[in-house]
């Protein structure tokens, strides 16, 4: 377990992230620490949990906390408490704590610039004689209308742009589709199938943040059918269907559960169908 900040050292202006990092083997069972609104003297503007990822026999699961200072000076963050229970130990049912190092950290004022002497004042130039009023009219009057061509052109120029990248984007069906394709592609199920479910459900939360604008990609599994059980864009089979699946891969990914090859088709499939995808079966295929 570590802990890290970043810039070192911040200024009042920035906003510094802490990451904390988790590294538990299979067996494991973690308890998170709970968020506040600050950490020490700093204020928590946000909050994120990237989906965890698998090295080795090891999870490793990130919480990143985007902070704001409320002075200058030196801090110290105080320990961060994990606790966590041993399934695979004799006596499982008890729980121990872990904390992280206490760090230092360092916010800095805005140096001002040294203040400029009078004496590095110079003498006041002579004025310029004007041009001939006719001449200084005649010469505004070019350089507005050369403003004005420039502006119309860049404003056509943005518009045409625009136009172009929005046929060109393509739609989140299209985009979890060609994401869904490669992974099938890549064969990662047979080599690797708890990372295969990792990057399964991961193209299934991007759908949604890409359409219902949920931050699913960082919230956990249980944050995140909480949330879209409040939500009116989420039917009540819909989000019964999602959170089958996603609890379905939450054993394969964390509980070590060894699926059989028609299970992860039909993973797959229901993937496929909840993206949208379904009516474009070929090309997935």
């Amino acid at each position: 377990m570590s802990v890290t900040f970043a810039p070192s050292p911040a200024r009042l202006s920035d906003e510094p992230t802490l990451t904390l990092e988790i590294a538990y083997a299979q067996g494991i069972a973690i308890r998170k620490p709970e968020r506040g609104s600050t950490l020490g003297d700093f204020i928590i503007r946000d909050f994120r949990e990237p989906p965890p990822r698998i090295e080795g026999d090891l999870q490793i699961l990130q919480q990143i906390y985007t902070l704001e200072p409320t002075r200058a000076g030196k801090f110290v963050i105080d320990p961060i408490s994990i606790a966590f229970t041993d399934n695979q130990a004799a006596g499982s049912d008890k729980e121990h704590t872990i904390e992280t190092e206490p760090i230092t950290v360092e916010v800095a004022a805005a140096v001002a610039q040294e203040s400029p002497s009078l004496d590095q004042l110079r003498a006041a130039a002579e004025p310029l004689p004007l041009p001939p009023a006719s001449s200084t009219a005649r010469w505004w009057i070019a350089a507005l209308a050369a403003l004005a061509l420039l502006a119309a052109g860049a404003r056509w120029w943005l518009l045409r742009r625009k136009r172009l990248l929005s046929a060109s984007l393509p739609t989140p069906a299209e985009l979890a589709n060609s994401e869904l394709r490669r992974l099938r592609e890549s064969d990662l199920a047979t080599r690797d199938v708890k990372q295969f479910y990792v990057e399964l459900t991961a193209i299934v939360r991007r759908y949604i943040e890409r359409t219902k604008g949920i931050r699913a990609p960082e919230q956990t599994t249980q944050e995140f059918l909480l949330e879209i059980s409040r939500r009116k864009d989420f039917p009540a089979e819909q989000s019964r269907r999602l959170k089958s699946f996603l609890e379905a891969a939450d054993l394969v990914k964390f509980a070590a559960h060894q699926p059989r090859e028609e299970d992860i088709e039909e993973s797959f499939r229901r993937a496929r169908a909840f993206a949208d995808c379904a009516d474009r079966e070929e090309v997935v295929a």
